[in-house]
């Protein structure tokens, strides 16, 4: 069990956020700038300001997952405009496709 199957809300961050951030540093910008509950079912997704990584934050209950995918070519397809320093999605057939790829990475040791 990783954790990882029944998330109930996943928040996509907006802006770019510096990636030496770990596990702590990015548990507190979700307190202080999403004004957010890092404790919470959810999953928080972060980019880098070339978009080429991702980095997911989310607690399981017993502690934080920190999972982290470098692009080897290319960009994700990220840039939003929102005034909103989130976007935050509800059980959706997206996100579950997401969280079960992670979780097969998980299983597989890949990550």
């Amino acid at each position: 069990m990783t954790g990882l199957d029944d998330i109930s809300r996943l928040y996509l961050v907006t802006e770019p956020v510096d990636f030496r951030k770990g596990i702590d540093g990015l548990g507190i910008y979700v307190q202080s700038i999403l004004n957010t509950d890092p404790f919470q079912n959810a999953m928080f997704v972060f980019t880098n300001k070339r978009y080429n990584k991702l980095k997911l934050l989310h607690y399981d209950g017993t502690g934080f997952w920190l999972l982290h995918k470098q692009l080897s070519k290319g960009t994700f397809k990220w840039r939003m405009s929102s005034p909103d320093p989130f976007l935050k999605i509800s059980p959706l057939s997206s996100m579950k496709i997401i969280v079960s790829q992670v979780s097969f990475f998980v299983k597989m040791g890949l990550i």
